[in-house]
């Protein structure tokens, strides 16, 4: 499927790229970290015969500009103006990964104005653990030592933050100490991980994850880092009303199946749902009950 990219001017008058493609009820997806409107080619594909399909660029990414302010509560503003450029409401709202934080912060920020329904696809209210808090990244073991090691090597090393972003994110398996992954500095322990995970070749993966980013690039993805990880949206789960769908990768790898119960057992009515044998790369993994759980829940008639 070929996406036609168009742009409209937000508040600030920075330009954001969007796409709006198919017809019938509106679906709004919301891609995840580092990823830009290419990504939902092939959801859209299947999604567009039967909805109006829209997904935009967070800024720094695609055909968007990159601003100093970018950021996941930026990137929820951006969307409430879509919205509003587009004239649409009855949205049924899907947030992936990182889009599950603006979805979030969009709900914090205008409560669920001019959302019919909401998807809240492998993501957490609060990526941190700490406290009596175990339900975030990395199954509950990411720390703020975590947080804070990551914060430096977005900058000081991308191409090794991804290998680690990208390699713990599509291993699929709970976080029970059956997996040994690479110490985190160890660039070329990394390369092979992944390369055995993929069945890519090490050669090959480094022209792929060569991530030579401007300082003004690291520093937008360091930002964004900031806000979605950095973030806490727990007491706002009570205040979306709303059907809403938490989807979680089973077994998973980022998050699982007790992190999507909390939110369920938290937002009124809520409905959970497993995508099986997938890691939190389930929309590439699982491509068909991804696509179809989505589609299913947003058909019903409420």
């Amino acid at each position: 499927m070929r996406l036609e990219v168009q742009n409209f001017t937000a508040d600030d008058g920075a330009s954001i790229g969007y796409v709006d493609v198919g017809t019938g009820r509106p679906l709004i997806y919301v891609n995840g970290f580092g990823e830009d409107i290419s990504y939902v080619n092939q959801l859209f594909e299947r999604w567009s015969q039967s909805f109006r399909c829209v997904s935009f660029d967070h800024r720094g990414y695609g055909a968007s500009d990159l601003t100093p302010d970018s950021g996941v509560e930026r990137s929820a503003a951006d969307l409430k103006k879509l919205l509003e450029f587009l004239d649409i409401s009855d949205v049924s709202l899907i947030g992936y990964s990182m889009g599950g934080s603006v979805a979030f912060s969009y709900v914090e920020q205008f409560g669920v104005e001019r959302l019919e329904r909401l998807v809240l696809a492998d993501t957490s209210p609060k990526l941190i653990n700490e406290g009596d808090w175990r339900l975030g990244l990395w199954q509950g073991r990411y720390t703020r030592d975590d947080f804070c090691r990551d914060l430096e090597t977005i900058v000081d090393n991308p191409t090794l933050f991804h290998l680690l972003f990208y390699g713990r994110a599509a291993t699929k398996s709970l976080y029970n100490g059956s997996v040994v992954f690479p110490a985190n500095e160890d660039v070329e322990g990394w390369f092979n991980y992944v390369s055995e995970l993929t069945r890519i070749r090490t050669s090959l993966l480094k022209r792929i994850f060569k991530y030579d980013f401007s300082d003004e690039k690291k520093q937008n993805e360091r930002r964004y880092w900031i806000s979605m990880t950095g973030g806490d949206w727990r007491h706002i789960l009570k205040s979306i009303s709303i059907p809403t769908l938490c989807l979680y990768a089973d077994p998973g790898s980022f998050y699982y199946s007790a992190t999507a119960n909390f939110m369920a057992r938290h937002i009124p009515g809520a409905k959970v749902f497993a995508i099986e044998n997938a890691s939190h790369v389930c929309p590439k993994e699982n491509l068909d009950a991804f696509t179809s759980s989505i589609s299913n829940f947003c058909s019903q008639i409420l």
